[in-house]
């Protein structure tokens, strides 16, 4: 072994870092297996390095030692030796993240962008959202001031959309801008359309990403790439993803899966599994979901970064949510929030206020709800329409009617909505039961008439929206019962509690048979028992009301009751009773509270079922 290797292996351990591994100092000096050993046994006999062969690895003797080394090494070897050090850490896998970053981050000091491109790749994978755009911007400022077009398709496509508009937006228009190029190759095209697809999405340009994610996909078809499909096929299923995508979803989960598989690739994998579960909540399987949450797992172990775990741990704490595993369902919320909350990425907060309503709903504890801090959702466009739906619905649930009634008129009429394919089932569900509670009939045969051809599914946002509201059927109970249809009601009521026991969501079968109850006016002991052992607090604080005898109105309250089930207004009980049109208003809160009822029709639909008595 000459001088010359150990001195270029002395040179390489001082950048790659305190501690090496002697398979990545032998690609990184491109030297064989048995040079590098002899090289090392040379240095550790001078005691300059100190070897450990049983875990593969070397290390200075002194570590000031090395830092002199690298401090001494000229700016363009010092950021090659990372540039080695760093693909040689991508090609064995299992790196630190902060690892590559370090790395990515001495070979950019070269100046070249496409190093910079490399960095940003690498930043994201740590979850240091904020320097991998920054790596990004810089890259498309040098393409624009050269008029690099082919550096421009590089950078437009380096980043995934994440819920934050400058972001997104930046990617939207670093696509087109590359899109506009009159000498793109068939791959390219693919790439932008299917980034510009993802951004618009995104960015509520949802019929624009439909169109755009078609296209790629055509395309990507007829190029007949394994990473290009992969590429279309994301985009693809975030543009749609809705209820009437569930055999789309389905055809495309299977090929994700597929191509993973065949390439290797974990993230494609990854993707293709996660779909095939949003698929199968549209199917309320909650069997096979949980089995294939350890696919899932397995995929997410061979990924690098916060997002597979992030996966793991989302779809976990849905699972456990529908099945009414609730303090399951909050620690495993806490780790995924905590883990993107500490990257800055915005789905978090999402996550975090979806859960807690869910959670709420069965289970009460609305407190943190109520308070408008919890609805900040940034620049999203996907929650402009939806955060005001899912706070009106936490209002309903707290008895909070006016101020649920205001922040409903706020999303205007439902006819002039423009909602995301994926939030539709979603939408029109927590729609529904906030008209239904507020006594917007009209509104309520809107949704109903929209909900009607779902019967069957499970309502749930799609595109990884893993907010779980039980069967279609008990959405379409609520709306019948408010439109005073006792025997549409009772059907479809009967109907949800089944199909809730028989997939193993106790908590919508609770909330079906009580509902029932109300409708029937004779609550079940087995409901209330199941009830009080999932903790249902405000479940079991309605049934135990209907179980009381003589009801728990009070005679003034009685008198109002029966008014509001003659189709009275407040004005017109204040004027009967010769009461302030407030006390009437009050006395009427009293009786919709008492009885756990959030509208009117329900208090109609009490009183005529004790006339029958």
């Amino acid at each position: 072994m000459s001088d010359a290797v150990a001195d270029q292996l002395l040179r390489a351990a001082a950048v790659v870092g305190e501690r090496v591994r002697l398979d990545i100092l032998a690609r990184v000096l491109d030297k064989p297996a048995g040079d590098v050993l002899a090289a090392v046994d040379t240095l550790a006999r001078t005691g300059v390095l100190v070897a450990a062969p049983d875990v593969g690895e070397v290390w200075f003797a002194d570590e000031a030692a090395r830092r002199e080394v690298e401090s001494q090494l000229p700016l363009v070897e010092r950021a090659e030796l990372h540039r080695r050090a760093a693909e040689a850490l991508e090609q064995v896998g299992g790196s630190d993240p902060a690892e590559l970053v370090r790395h990515w981050k001495g070979a950019a000091a070269a100046g070249l962008p496409q190093l910079q491109l490399r960095l940003a790749a690498a930043c994201v994978r740590a979850g240091d959202l904020v320097a991998a755009h920054a790596a990004v911007r810089a890259v498309v400022a040098t393409a624009r001031s050269e008029q690099a077009a082919d550096l421009l398709v590089e950078a437009a496509v380096v980043l995934e959309p994440v819920g934050q508009s400058a972001w997104d937006g930046d990617i939207y228009q670093w696509c087109a801008e590359a899109l506009a190029s009159p000498e793109l190759s068939p791959r390219a095209h693919v790439r932008l359309l299917a980034r510009q697809s993802q951004a618009a999405t995104y960015l509520g340009r949802w019929r624009e990403a439909l169109t755009a994610s078609s296209d790629a996909l055509d395309r990507a078809e007829t190029a007949g790439e394994a990473d290009l499909l992969a590429e279309a096929l994301t985009a693809r299923q975030l543009a749609t993803s809705g209820p009437d995508d569930v055999d789309e979803l389905t055809a495309a989960a299977q090929r994700m899966i597929e191509l993973g598989t065949t390439t290797g690739s974990a993230d494609i994998e990854l993707r293709g599994r996660l779909w095939r579960v949003d698929a199968l909540w549209y199917a309320g399987d909650l069997a096979a979901i949980a089995a294939e949450t350890g696919q899932i797992a397995s995929c997410a172990g061979r990924t690098s970064g916060p997002n597979g775990r992030w996966h793991v741990l989302i779809t976990r704490a849905a699972l456990a949510l529908a099945r009414a595993e609730f303090d399951e369902t909050e620690a495993l919320l806490a780790d995924a929030v905590a883990e993107f909350r500490r990257i800055g990425h915005p789905a978090a907060q999402g996550a975090d206020v979806a859960f807690k309503i869910l959670l709420a709903h069965h289970r009460g504890r609305a407190d943190e709800l109520l308070a408008s801090a919890a609805w900040q959702f940034g620049t999203d466009a996907r929650w402009d329409l939806s955060a005001r739906l899912a706070r009106a619905f936490v209002l309903v649930d707290a008895g909070q009617l006016d101020e649920a009634a205001a922040l409903y008129q706020r999303c205007g009429r439902p006819q002039t909505w423009h909602e995301w394919r994926a939030a539709e089932l979603l939408v029109d569900a927590v729609a529904a039961r906030v008209a239904a509670a507020l006594g917007v009939t009209d509104d309520v045969r809107h949704f109903q008439a929209r909900l009607e051809p779902r019967r069957g599914l499970y309502v749930v946002g799609g595109a990884g929206g893993t907010n779980f509201l039980g069967p279609v059927e008990l959405v379409l109970g609520i709306c019948a019962a408010s439109l005073g249809d006792r025997d549409s009601a009772v059907a479809d009521l009967r109907t949800a509690a089944a199909r809730s026991r028989a997939i193993g969501a106790p908590g919508f079968a609770v909330e079906a048979e009580c509902l029932l109850a109300e409708v029937l006016k004779e609550a079940s002991q087995e409901t209330l028992t199941l009830a009080e052992a999932l903790g249902m607090t405000p479940w079991v604080e309605r049934l135990e009301r209907l179980m009381e005898p003589d009801g728990p109105l009070s005679p003034r309250e009685h008198e109002v009751a029966q008014l509001v089930a003659d189709g009275l207004s407040n004005r017109a009980i204040a004027a009967a009773l010769v009461i302030s049109e407030r006390t009437a208003q009050n006395h009427v809160q009293h009786v919709l509270g008492k009885l756990g009822f959030v509208n009117r029709a329900q208090v109609a639909a009490w009183v005529a079922g004790r006339r029958h008595e």
